[in-house]
């Protein structure tokens, strides 16, 4: 049974299961995951084995699923990217970086725009001229803005 968004930042740090068959590509919402509540059952009755390597439900909200899976299959770093990296993982990236960090003149700007079509875009114009631009409705599903 899929979970709403609700359910999906009170679970976030639960592991993440797919509810149905989703293909390659799919970027993942809170309709593609499982209810951690029924984890307990199924693993009981041998339906779900949830691996070591297991991705939690805050990191891959708005990833992107790199095979096909089927139902009660678990999310790990080998069928999905761009899932966002544990607090362990960012904590040992901040201990590996150096104290010394230059500021450069290249920011990324954030802006969101009134309207009926909301967005948020982000420009950075240092390196590559680079520009995105997401609905505002998509940011706030994955907690980057709060509505």
């Amino acid at each position: 049974m899929s979970i709403t968004l609700e359910t999906a930042q009170q679970h976030a740090n639960d592991p993440a299961v797919c509810c149905c068959r989703f293909e390659e590509g799919t970027i993942i919402a809170p309709e593609n995951l499982e209810d951690p509540a029924i984890f307990p059952d199924l693993e009981d009755s041998g339906l779900l084995t949830i691996p070591e390597n297991i991705l939690t439900i805050g990191q891959v909200l708005g990833a992107k699923l790199t095979k096909t899976l089927d139902a009660l299959t678990a999310m790990t770093p080998d069928n999905v990217e761009g899932f966002k990296a544990s607090e362990d993982e960012k904590e040992e990236a901040v201990k590996e970086e150096t104290a010394e960090v230059s500021v450069q003149s290249g920011v990324a700007s954030v802006q969101a725009l009134a309207g009926d079509a909301q967005v948020v875009r982000i420009h950075i114009s240092e390196g590559k001229d680079i520009n995105l631009e997401i609905p505002v409705a998509i940011a706030a599903q994955m907690g980057v803005i709060q509505k």
